[in-house]
């Protein structure tokens, strides 16, 4: 009856043993998969938002040294500061005018105050937004109503360190790469709640990092804990897919979202430019996850591995033991 007895205990034990470690690596994949998700959604969403601090950050990367700030400022452009005054005439509309209004960073600002090089602004401009904007005489007339304006400025960028690359001391400035996409300014008339959304969104973003640091170290120990470490690799590689998914799904209703407010006269315009921006940084993120899928699997392989062959050996185990 003792044996029996001591049987039953044992398998209980083995068996309580082994829920409790299921239930675990399967609560952590939880958070693996939806921690995905949701650095996910806050990778697309934050795409698209205008972020002035890093912009701000980056291009005083560039014009923190006062001979550079000299220069570049002269052969930097400045209309767009008069342009954000100027009249603007819809297409189709008399006698009515509107602001044309572009938000400026004020680092920016502060580098566009030499009238001397309103000339390269305006032609950038409307060079940039010759589907918008077509001259007629002063001021510019609107083809639409406009709910936005995106100028981008890495054209500016090229153009004024080749100039100033002409300068013997300022020379390096010609290997000078502007910002990959901070280079975007784009002006959204968001009314409330969106505002909280997006500045929302924005929090969420700073997270990014200790959530992807969250996720490789719940996949690495739910590798460990589970006895079913196939189950958990097809598990994970779900969740990357998963992952994928959101992204993919994230970038077509970000497009019909922002499209909407960017530009509600022409839809597909503005959805278009959006698609496109995204779909363009798709690739690295998608590479991102995999290489997080994939060292999740090898390190806690690895680790499960070393564990079985040096680790303790369970009472079960050892020899001489009852059965």
């Amino acid at each position: 009856m003792e044996h029996y007895l001591n049987q039953f205990v044992r398998a209980w034990r083995s068996v309580t043993a082994r829920t409790v470690r299921d239930a675990l690596s399967v609560l952590l994949l939880l958070v693996v998969v939806i921690g995905a998700g949701f650095s996910a959604l806050t990778t697309y969403a934050h795409l698209v938002l205008f972020d002035e601090k890093r912009f701000t950050e980056e291009l005083g990367e560039i014009f923190t040294n006062e001979d550079i700030q000299s220069v570049v400022a002269d052969s930097f452009v400045s209309a767009a500061v008069t342009m954000a005054a100027q009249p603007v005439a819809p297409a189709g509309a008399a006698n009515v005018e509107t602001t044309l209004g572009i938000d400026i960073p004020p680092v920016v600002a502060e580098l566009l105050t030499n009238p001397a090089n309103t000339a390269l602004l305006t032609q950038t401009l409307r060079q940039t937004h010759q589907d918008f904007l077509a001259t007629t005489d002063n001021p510019l007339a609107a083809n639409v109503v406009q709910q936005s304006v995106r100028a981008d400025l890495r054209p500016i960028f090229n153009q004024t360190l080749a100039e100033v690359a002409t300068n013997e001391d300022l020379a390096f400035l010609n290997n000078l790469t502007p910002p990959n996409d901070a280079g975007v300014i784009t002006v959204l008339q968001r009314a409330e709640p969106g505002d909280r959304f997006f500045e929302f969104i924005d929090q969420l973003q700073d997270l990014r990092s200790s959530i992807i640091s969250l996720i490789i170290l719940c996949g690495i120990t739910a590798l460990l804990l589970s006895p079913a470490r196939t189950r958990v690799v097809w598990a994970i590689g779900i969740g990357i897919v998963g992952m994928a998914g959101i992204l993919a799904v994230g970038i077509y209703g970000t497009r019909a979202l922002l499209a909407v407010q960017i530009d509600k006269t022409n839809t597909a315009r503005a959805a278009q430019a959006i698609h496109e921006a995204l779909l363009a940084d798709l690739n690295g993120r998608l590479l991102d996850m995999a290489l997080i899928g994939i060292l999740m699997i090898v390190v806690g392989g690895i680790s499960g591995w070393a564990w079985q062959r040096f680790g303790p050996t369970s009472p079960q185990k050892k020899p001489g033991t009852t059965p």
